[in-house]
């Protein structure tokens, strides 16, 4: 099966994701210290599409809530009926075939940059410098 990712930059946009389908639901796994929570689209017989938000910290609840009048996103531990929300529950993954976890931590590892901590010449002040990874 061909797998297509889409590495997503906030967790907001996942949301944005989730309102055009047809069943909100995030799914989350730690793969290597690293919190992904995604969506698959299954668009064939032999292909799909993941979308994915990756964060160092898992999220603090099993809900996500997107205020429709807002555009604001909160975590939360319970259901709530107002219809202000979409609420948006985060399914915990134990076991997926979905997409190998070798080929996305492959696809984490080669477009994280590595940043290292650089000491200024004069003492206190600190500079993150990023680095590309070699290819």
């Amino acid at each position: 099966m061909d797998v297509r990712m889409i590495k997503l930059k906030k967790l907001e946009d996942l949301v944005h994701v989730l309102n055009t389908a047809q069943i909100p639901v995030v799914h989350h796994m730690s793969l290597d210290s690293r919190q992904i929570y995604f969506i698959p689209f299954i668009l064939g017989a032999d292909s799909s599409i993941i979308y994915f938000y990756e964060n160092e910290k898992m999220l603090s609840g099993k809900f996500l809530l997107f205020n429709n009048f807002t555009g604001e996103i909160t975590v939360s531990d319970k259901w709530t009926s107002d219809t202000r929300y979409t609420v948006i529950p985060i399914i915990e993954v134990d076991w997926q075939n979905v997409f190998p976890e070798k080929q996305i931590l492959h696809e984490l590892r080669a477009q994280t940059p590595k940043v290292k901590v650089e000491k200024e010449r004069k003492g206190q002040a600190h500079r993150l410098i990023a680095e590309q990874p070699q290819q």
